[in-house]
């Protein structure tokens, strides 16, 4: 499963549609930033620190990479060091024998570099149940079918006759079971590399499929009845998909509805934040914490295509 980033565009302290002062006010180099999501019921995972470049400077990640940081994630009187990736510049890798990251648990990251020191923490969420994932008559809204959700390991996760849905033929809509006060995130991942381009409208050219991702996440949403829809448009290609649906913690929600993250679809997140907000002592970027669920489908063209 591919990686939900979204600290790329603050290495060069700008994102997509803003210049480094809009969004830092005088340019700020060489500021840590951490990239570190932990899901509950997981391993402890790799994760990354950066430094913030000049943003009208050459960027690169091997010049944005922070080699030299001592790393360490704590819990419950606990603690476990990181190591530095010697194949991958910026990543550390938590010790072989890494514990599952427990639901409603604070954890504690500390990092420390010639750059300064930087510490956040985060109180992850409850685990997340998935109540079921159906496919809705677009216009009555009313149940048509269940899809059978099965774990990403099992090929039958997409070969599955209840998982094949016509592209834009009724409405995918994930039912959790919600906690109060809880938000979530919608991400999406087309897990094909060249599968075929779904869009036909007229005004689009010959290469638009380039400008189209097969991977996103929406902005924040409460949900607070526990209902997640997935809309069409975030869907440009057939083929195999899985649509996770993230409980998030306060500093991913922060992070998430202040800034762009990449790949984005839906309004733009950032819109309305002079700053991004970032829950991070010394530093910038995100600690943050979520409780997930995973629902495979296949994306089939429309009929008679």
């Amino acid at each position: 499963m591919r990686r939900l980033i979204f600290l790329l565009p603050l290495l060069m302290a700008c994102d997509t549609r803003r210049d480094a002062g809009d969004l830092f006010g005088p340019a700020v180099e060489n500021t840590l930033v951490i990239d570190a999501t932990l899901l509950v019921d997981q391993p402890l995972p790799d994760l990354f620190v950066w430094r913030t470049l000049a943003p009208h400077g050459e960027y690169s990640r091997q010049r944005a990479a922070v080699t030299d940081a001592r790393v360490a994630v704590g819990a419950a009187g606990a603690a476990w060091s990181y190591r530095a990736d010697p194949d991958s510049a910026g990543r550390y890798l938590p010790p072989p024998d890494a514990p599952q990251v427990q639901p409603q648990r604070e954890y504690q990251l500390e990092v420390t570099s010639t750059l300064g020191t930087a510490r956040a923490r985060t109180l992850t969420p409850a685990r997340l149940t998935l109540h079921s994932a159906v496919v809705l008559d677009a216009a009555t809204l009313t149940v048509q079918r269940h899809l059978r959700v099965l774990p990403l390991t099992d090929h039958q996760a997409w070969l599955a006759a209840e998982n094949q849905i016509r592209f834009r033929e009724g409405v995918v809509e994930i039912r959790v079971v919600p906690e109060p006060g809880r938000f979530y995130q919608l991400a999406l991942f087309n897990l094909e590399e060249d599968s075929e381009f779904l869009i036909d409208e007229g005004f689009l050219g010959e290469d638009s499929a380039d400008a189209f991702n097969r991977a996103g996440a929406s902005p924040p949403v409460r949900a607070t009845d526990g209902r997640v829809r997935l809309p069409w448009f975030a869907i440009a290609f057939a083929g195999r998909h899985v649509a996770r649906v993230y409980s998030i913690d306060r500093n991913w929600y922060d992070y998430a509805r202040s800034t762009v993250p990449g790949g984005a679809f839906g309004e733009l997140a950032g819109d309305g934040f002079e700053r991004p907000l970032f829950n991070v002592d010394g530093g910038i970027g995100l600690f943050g914490s979520a409780s997930v669920v995973d629902v495979p489908f296949n994306v089939l063209p429309r009929a008679g295509e």
